[in-house]
């Protein structure tokens, strides 16, 4: 009996604890109450297989976090959480877009848009003509220059997306024509402008200019044009200026050389005169402020280039390698640290002959400016030459021009006091020869030019000549009024004004003699289309010793010995 009660009180007690775990596991509260409870009956609790199945139905997500996909292996949102990388099924990638073309230095640019998922990008090329595409590399970006072009042709472009799941499909591309750089750019100098020149670039049909001036860090666009030269003038003395070009095909361009062409357009050095010796030729042009030195150059009759002869830092140069009855012509430039200046192309042009003495005059000497007849140049005598001064249609002195007069010969005709010194040692000469060269007119008043002038265009009007037409008619004949020698007082009409006075005993010793005392016959019968006068046997003109015996050795009249030819 006794035993009976024992056991029937540990059956009530076990009873009782089964009772109170089962309680606690279905209770809001289950963590605490069941971390409690395991702890006081472990053994008993093991050995309960309900209790464990129940655990592994709400198992809570973060007692297994290396289930999870990681996120730097799957950056995307779009794979559920649940699934397992191995079990993520394969993409392709989207097609990429061509954005655009673009020729550069190195040569084709072409870009495309970025694609999710993309690893990398091939890129293919397809050129005019031609059916298939060409395999031209992979890239990880999103452009790809092709330096295999040709300029002028034409070129599509292409582009494929691939990723782990393969290939995208492709665009059928886009197409630009190649432009090369314009290379080889040149800015040179000239009297007064900047003269750009670049290299012919195919397919191009004109050529864009800019300009950048000094501290100016932006190029100036200067217009568009179809040769491969461009002159600037809008520039100034002494400035810097850089150049560059692209060549253009409608709206598709070249690139362009960033370093271009620079310049400094220092001023031209004009030249002034030759003058001969017996030994050579000096050289002498007008000097510049900013020049350091200056470039002489030099250019044989025939020849088509100009051969440097030296530098000098003063304003002439004496050219001793020259040959008798050969032509030359001369120019020159300045040089300031590595810019030089242009160079004026006509320069100065003579034909040699060894004698001292011989000057030819440039374009730009301030003693000559050319002038018309209708519109003449006012000059001054020059008293370090004034027995070349000229005068003629085109060159007039003043009507206030009053020279110091002298009677020639006994005779009541005058010519400039220095010229009639001259004129009565030729005089005595012939005279002592038995030849008589008589003084007919010499010296003439402005005045009395101006009426005289008068009177021969009044009898071209009154033929029936417009007066244009009368005042050059008359002006073969008679100078106008300023432009006539003997309103210098340098040249004497002798004997008469016939012109059978050439088969005369007097104009044969001129002939022959008065180069010895510095007259010339001033208008010859073979050079009327230079002198513009009609041939005048008995008009003979003092121009000093060394110019009469150059003249006459040469054949030279006047104004080719002066070099004012027109």
């Amino acid at each position: 009996m006794k035993k009976f009660i024992t056991l029937l009180c540990t059956f009530i007690i076990v009873a009782s604890i089964a009772t109170t775990v089962a309680f606690a596991e279905n209770s809001e509260g289950d963590n605490v109450v069941s971390e409690a409870t395991t702890q006081m009956t472990t053994d008993i609790v093991d050995t309960t297989e309900h209790s464990i199945n129940d655990s592994t139905t709400e198992q809570p997500a973060t007692e297994e976090p290396a289930t999870e996909e990681p996120t730097t292996e799957q950056p995307s949102t779009e794979q559920p959480s649940t699934e397992e990388p191995s079990t993520a099924p394969v993409i392709k990638p989207e097609e990429p877009a061509p954005v655009s073309l673009t020729n550069t230095s190195g040569g084709i640019l072409f870009k495309w848009s970025q694609v999710d998922g993309a690893h990398s990008y091939r890129v293919y090329k397809r050129g005019a003509g031609e059916r298939y595409w060409t395999y031209l590399g992979t890239v990880a970006e999103c452009s790809f220059t092709d330096p295999r072009v040709a300029s002028g042709n034409y070129y599509r472009y292409t582009v494929i997306a691939v990723n782990d799941g393969g290939y995208s499909t492709f665009h059928s591309g886009i197409v630009i024509k190649r432009l090369a750089n314009p290379y080889n750019i040149k800015a040179s100098n000239n009297v007064d402008n900047i003269t750009l020149t670049w290299a012919k670039i195919n397919g191009a049909t004109g050529y864009r200019i800019y300009r950048r001036t000094a501290g100016v860090t932006y190029w100036t666009y200067l217009g568009t044009y179809s040769t491969t030269s461009y002159v600037d003038k809008n520039v100034k003395e002494n400035g810097y200026y850089r150049y560059t070009v692209r060549a253009a095909y409608g709206n598709t361009f070249s690139d362009y050389n960033t370093n271009g062409a620079l310049t400094r357009l220092l001023k031209t050095p004009l030249p002034k005169r030759l003058v001969t010796a017996k030994t050579g030729v000096s050289f002498s042009w007008y000097s510049t402020t900013t020049a350091q030195s200056y470039r002489v150059y030099r250019r044989g009759a025939g020849e088509s280039y100009w051969t440097y002869l030296g530098s000098t830092s003063g304003n002439s140069y004496f050219d001793g390698n020259v040959k008798p009855n050969n032509y030359y012509r001369y120019t020159v430039r300045s040089v300031s640290g590595s810019y030089f200046s242009g160079y004026d192309s006509v320069g100065i042009t003579l034909k040699y002959i060894n004698i001292d003495g011989m000057i030819v005059h440039g374009r730009y000497d301030d003693y000559l400016k050319p002038g018309t007849l209708t519109n003449p140049t006012r000059i001054t005598v020059d008293p370090a030459a004034w027995e070349l001064t000229i005068v003629n249609g085109g060159y007039r002195i003043s009507k206030d021009y009053k020279p110091d007069l002298a009677y020639v010969c006994g005779t009541g005709e005058r010519l400039d006091k220095n010229v009639a010194v001259h004129y009565a040692r030729m005089y005595n000469a012939a005279k002592a020869q038995g030849v008589y060269l008589t003084p007919y007119s010499g010296y003439r008043s402005y005045s009395t030019q101006e009426a005289i002038f008068d009177r021969k265009v009044n009898l071209y009007l009154n033929q029936g000549y417009g007066y244009s037409k009368a005042v050059e008619k008359a002006a073969t004949i008679v100078m106008p009024p300023g432009s006539s020698e003997h309103n210098l007082g340098y040249a004497m009409d002798i004997v008469c004004v016939e012109e059978w006075f050439e088969n005369t005993a007097e104009f044969r010793w001129l002939q022959q003699n008065a180069a010895d005392y510095g007259f010339v016959l001033r208008y010859p019968k073979d050079k009327q289309h230079i002198t513009k006068v009609i041939y005048e046997p008995w008009h003979w003109r003092y121009v000093g010793v060394p110019a009469a015996k150059a003249m006459q050795e040469s054949g030279l009249v006047l104004e080719e010995y002066l070099g004012v030819v027109k």
